[in-house]
């Protein structure tokens, strides 16, 4: 098994089984909330309360009414007010209309829809998120959905349970739907008459609502008997929210906005009038928004929603000027069943809108005993005090109706809502369940998996001769057939030990029902268990020797004992809501022990020098390395804490600060647009800056890849005049079409790839494109250098003398890493919000003057030591905590309303969910992202031999595989402890969504490394078809 840990990509095969075990974690954590099936009829009504006969189905008739349901995207509580919305503030005061306080589940965010079982037929049908299954199944099915319907239920395209529409559907109402598509796939062939509007395009505000407003005249127009068309009719806008996401709160667009909605508010009032029938219009909100524009957190600004109640003859609102009660999203179901004359949904457990209540005492409590026997149906416990408190009622309410005492009616009506009040919120908290087993297995696989990792990485960090000597060593060499009969009774006790457990536990864990696809999974834990305990094993008995780490010092203590602290502090809920601040925090402190050693040696020199001593007179080079220092790095290290300190404040993020305004509210208002602007072209220029720079280490037709970087550069600058982010004297620029001036953006980036391969391949050479040799890098890409015999080499078929194979494909290595930072910068540049741009080359500043200050030879004195290993291991880490805390400057956060759904859109004329995913993937981790590419680069460019490349690569890839699967062990054992946390689904969960995407991320960088060393493997076979020794 020892082939195993001194396989140079065993790291990243271990990162791809801790994905696989964290995706089983989920699973578990996830709690499935099951859902009875039920399905209501009007035969379910009762016709005796304990005893005493009543015409249920009489008494429950609300009469004829048309519904108008108006849902307003993002929608907060605060916009409901007369300067926003006047004539809906007017009615409110009137009170010819009721307002409510809707409390909206968190999370409460839209993410990337899940694709329909056809997409054969419809590649671009996904499914709307949580927002739906949080919000609208709640109004619709009355009873919250959990996590699990996002994360574990991709498949289900459509709510398989009850709901409002069924039951209306089933009684023979007509229902039409304007507005987002999605509906019509959450609850397909329910509808008499639809028009949908994709929500894909968030940058679209205008026409999304359009769409459904022409609508309006046709709808709201009463028949010859003036009576509306429909009976339930509901209207979905998202203009309101894409706003929100585009430009948050406060932008100047929210405002018409409202009052555009206004306006359908009294056009819909307005047209109630003339109904020669009951019209009951509700206006509310799906979820709230935060001051940012995004939304997915648990703040009152995102949870609580406003509910508007109208009715257009006799109402008058019962409660006082102000907001009303508090109601449930899912108290929408309920309400709008009993308007339409169809029973509660079968899993509802929502309550009745207090202004709906009718006077009639008798109908009053029958309403109520409908809800509260429909809620003790759905497994409510009879030992509890809501459920005698319900009998109690029942008891009273049938006194009432043999009597007709109203004392007794008045005691019915406090007992049935002080029982229906606690049974909703018992059914809305309950019925979900975790998965303790798979949760246990995929703890203990992922805490292997990370002891595996810890030791391959140690093992990678043992001197090179320490390591041949342990591979050569006969006496601990095992045959192959040993080997595999090791495994196998290694397997076999693993899976015996699983199986066990299964019936053990009396697990109802899906992992121990035995089905072919779980048996697979379990086999595969098995499997991952064996190849651990080897790893772990021939880790033990193989590493001897780690005194390269002797070399050691203060700043690499600090690097690694607060990267591997950082992970305990989420025990805390707060540490995961302001996780920026510790990463500040680690960060100012990294700067200013980097600071103040630097000064104090150079103080120490300084003396020494003034002083004659002999150590420095005997070291010449001592004083170049300290004057570089000196007039070199330490003014810049001052310039570069400043500039930190101005990037912290461009976004605010978290959730305690949040509300305090930024540089970037400053820049995006109108009148600072000039400095706006210049922050993007400084950004831009910038980087072009960088690019040109970094093309030194590419092939020998560097002027055509300046010329192909600068047309990149245009293309960006391009795209931002017709998007109308920059301004331009150049009007005609401003017509241009954005989404082919991405396309011809790709294509450059393209281009430069296959000009590099092209180059080392030698194609350009035999077309007659001689090289430039009046510089270092000509003739990089060419075999010529003759090899000694000694040394690892072959021979071409044709030719006797060796090739400068290894060297060759170094320069390759270097040059497609250095392009590759290259593309990802344009890319963020492109994908990047204005006041955001400038971040981007201000990630490789920091990353380049880090790696210098991190050299360990800089400031020492001492000659001769190896420091090869601690270079690798705090460069590694620096540029893994540059990548972090870029990620929070950006304005990201654990909470999913941080999530920039804009980015995901830039360049596409039609949705393509891969294309938006990759999109808003690399937005949110562009900081990780270059500052990666940036430490991949600064590894081919100070590696002499390609050899030192491969195991500083190794050794690199190593630390940050170990690093990304103890943040999500660690973490995953916090989230299981606190899985009962008050805040669980609002700050525990997304966190745990963040790990798997930067899992994810981690996993596709690794990968793109080990595709790069293919590639110069694979790109210099076919070079010996094109390439042709020189003459010596």
């Amino acid at each position: 098994m020892l082939p195993w840990i001194q396989h140079r990509w065993t790291g990243l095969c271990l990162l791809v089984a801790a994905l696989a075990t964290l995706m089983l974690f989920l699973y578990g954590f996830f709690p499935l909330k099951y859902h009875s099936g039920r399905m209501s009829h009007m035969d379910d009504l009762p016709n005796f309360i304990e005893g005493v006969s009543i015409d249920g189905q009489q008494v429950y008739s609300s009469g004829e009414n048309s519904v108008v349901l108006m849902v307003i995207d993002g929608l907060r509580y605060d916009f409901v007010t007369e300067e926003y919305m006047p004539y809906t503030g007017q009615l409110l005061k009137n009170k010819s209309a009721c307002i409510y306080v809707s409390v909206a589940e968190p999370p409460t965010v839209t993410m990337p829809r899940i694709k329909s079982p056809e997409r054969k037929k419809e590649k671009a049908q996904w499914r709307r998120t949580i927002n739906f299954w949080r919000d609208i199944f709640a109004m619709m099915t009355g009873s919250v959905s959990t996590f699990a319907d996002v994360a574990l239920n991709f498949g289900a395209p459509a709510v398989r349970g009850d709901s409002v529409l069924r039951v209306a559907n089933a009684r023979g109402r007509r229902t039409v739907m304007y507005g987002d598509d999605t509906w019509l796939r959450l609850f397909p062939g329910l509808w008499s008459e639809y028009d949908g509007t994709t929500s894909f395009y968030v940058t679209d505000y205008t026409e999304v609502d359009n769409n459904v407003t022409r609508h309006l005249d046709k709808v709201l127009t009463p028949n010859e008997k003036k009576k509306p068309t429909f009976d339930f009719l509901v209207l979905h806008y998202l203009g309101l929210d894409h706003i929100g996401h585009l430009e948050g709160a406060r932008s100047p667009k929210i405002k018409p906005k409202l009052r555009e909605m206004d306006e359908i508010v009294k056009k819909i009032f307005s047209a109630m009038q003339t109904w020669d029938r009951n019209g009951v219009l509700i206006v509310c909100g799906d979820h709230g928004m935060r001051d940012a524009g995004g939304h997915g957190g648990a703040t009152p600004s995102e949870v609580l929603v406003p509910l508007v109640l109208a009715r257009s003859s006799d109402f008058e609102c019962p409660h006082p000027l102000g907001p009303g009660p508090t109601v449930a999203q899912v108290d929408v179901a309920p309400s709008v069943a009993w308007l339409l004359g169809a029973p509660p949904p079968g899993d509802s457990g929502g309550r009745l809108l207090p202004a709906l209540l009718p006077q009639d005492p008798r109908q009053h409590l029958y309403l109520l005993h409908v809800l509260s026997s429909h809620a003790v149906k759905q497994d409510i416990p009879t030992n509890t005090e809501f459920y005698k408190q319900f009998q109690r009622a029942e008891q009273q309410f049938a006194h009432y109706l043999a009597t007709g005492q109203q004392s007794a009616a008045k005691i019915a009506k406090e007992f049935y809502e002080e029982s229906l009040a606690k049974m909703s919120e018992y059914l809305t908290q309950t019925k979900t369940e975790f998965d303790l087993f798979a949760i246990g297995v995929a703890i203990v696989l992922l805490y292997a998996i990370a002891i595996s990792l810890l030791l391959v990485t140690l093992y990678s960090l043992q001197p090179d001769t320490r390591r041949k000597t342990s591979i050569t060593s006969r006496s601990h060499q095992r045959s192959n057939i040993g080997s595999m009969i090791a495994f196998l009774v290694i397997f076999c006790i693993c899976s015996a030990i699983l199986i066990t457990s299964c019936f053990i536990t009396e697990t109802k864990s899906q992992l121990c029902n035995f089905e072919s696809f779980w048996i697979l999974g379990l086999f595969a834990a098995s499997s991952m268990f064996t190849i651990t305990y080897f790893l772990i094993k021939t880790g033990i008995e193989r590493i001897k020797d780690l005194s390269l780490l002797n070399e050691l010092n203060a700043i690499d203590m600090l690097l690694i004992g607060a990267t591997l602290f950082h992970c305990w502090s989420f025990f805390g809920t707060s540490f995961i809501e302001e996780e920026h601040m510790t990463w500040y925090f680690f960060w100012n402190t990294l700067m200013f022990f980097v600071l103040v050693r630097t000064v104090v040696i150079l103080l120490m020199y300084l003396s020494k020098k003034l002083t004659g001593a002999t150590e420095v007179q005997e070291k010449p080079e001592l004083q170049q390395r300290m004057s570089a220092v000196g007039v070199g790095i330490l003014p810049k290290w001052v310039l570069l804490i400043a500039l930190h300190r101005y990037l912290r404040t461009m976004n605010q993020t978290g959730d305690r600060w949040l509300f305090l305004p930024d540089t970037a509210d400053w820049l995006n208002a109108p009148e600072n647009v000039f400095y706006l602007q210049a922050h993007l072209v400084v950004g831009t220029i910038g980087t072009l800056v960088i690019c040109l720079r970094n093309l030194r280490f590419l092939n020998n037709v560097k002027h055509i890849q300046s010329m192909l970087t600068i047309a990149a550069v245009v293309c960006v600058l391009c795209y931002r005049i017709a998007s109308n982010t920059l301004e331009t004297p150049i009007d005609d620029i401003k017509t241009w079409d954005p989404v082919k001036i991405v396309d011809v953006f790709w294509a450059i980036l393209i281009a430069q790839f296959l000009l590099e391969i092209v180059s080392y391949i030698g194609i350009l050479k035999s077309c007659g494109l001689q090289p430039t040799r009046n510089n270092q890098s000509a003739n990089k890409f060419e075999y010529s250098k003759p090899k000694a015999k000694s040394e690892d080499y072959f021979y071409d078929n044709l030719m006797e003398e060796p090739w400068n194979v290894e060297e060759v494909k170094l320069n390759l290595v270097r040059g497609l890493s250095h392009l590759m930072l290259n593309d990802l910068m344009l890319i963020v540049c492109l994908l990047m919000r204005p006041h955001n741009v400038v971040m981007v080359p201000s990630v490789f500043v920091t990353c380049v003057l880090t790696s210098q200050c991190m050299d360990h030879k800089l400031l020492d004195s001492k000659s001769g030591k190896k420091t090869e290993v601690a270079d690798i291991l705090s460069r590694t880490l620096v540029h893994m905590w540059i990548g972090i805390l870029f990620f929070f400057y950006q304005g990201n956060s654990n909470s999913l309303s941080s999530v920039d759904l804009g980015s995901g859109y830039v360049g596409l004329r039609e949705y393509c969910p891969v294309r938006v995913a990759l999109r808003m993937g690399l937005h949110a981790y562009a900081g990780p992202a270059i500052a990666g590419a940036a430490l991949f680069a600064t590894i081919a460019r100070h590696s002499e031999t390609w050899d030192t490349y491969l195991q500083a690569i190794w050794r690199s890839t190593n630390i940050l595989a170990a690093h990304r699967v103890y943040c999500v062990v660690v973490y995953c054992v916090i989230a299981t402890i606190f899985r009962d946390h008050l805040f669980v689904w609002s700050v525990f969960s997304p966190k745990l969504l963040y790990d798997f995407v930067a899992t994810i991320f981690s996993l596709q960088a690794l990968a793109t490394i080990a595709q790069l060393q293919f590639l110069a493997h694979t790109t210099n076979y076919l070079a010996r078809m094109f390439t042709y020794k020189s003459r010596l």
